[in-house]
């Protein structure tokens, strides 16, 4: 019984404590919210599909926030809410979320799903660079 209530309290902490992850301290976001989408022909753009009600998506949100703007010149980063934005998540047939898509020229170069570290993403962001 002891063991059952233990893992009660733990759970609701973690979710407790996920729930508060913050973003980026200042202004200069790294990912922006989408409102509309013309994909540039020049750069390379990521399209990070949530939930907005995700503990997952919030914590790959969180990862995308920690990249440093000044390494990224040339990339684009937008945060797509799969609910309001149905019609990108049927067009980019996206299976699940937290998915990254990311676009080159219009063109769909690589697919990242679930949650990936901020050295991670900064290894895609290098060889796709």
């Amino acid at each position: 019984m002891a063991i059952g209530v233990l893992f009660v309290l733990t759970i609701m902490k973690a979710e407790n404590e996920s729930n508060h992850i913050s973003l980026s301290d200042t202004d200069d976001f790294v990912l922006r919210e989408l409102n509309e989408f013309t994909p540039d022909k020049a750069e390379i753009t990521f399209l990070f599909f949530y939930h907005k009600d995700s503990e997952l998506c919030r914590k790959m949100r969180y990862n995308i926030e920690q990249l440093n703007r000044e390494n990224i010149q040339g990339i684009n980063f937008y945060a797509v809410d799969s609910d309001q934005f149905a019609d990108y998540y049927y067009k980019y047939n996206v299976s699940g979320i937290p998915n990254i898509i990311v676009l080159k020229k219009e063109r769909e170069i690589k697919r990242i799903m679930g949650i990936v570290s901020t050295d991670n993403l900064k290894k895609i962001i290098d060889r796709h660079t």
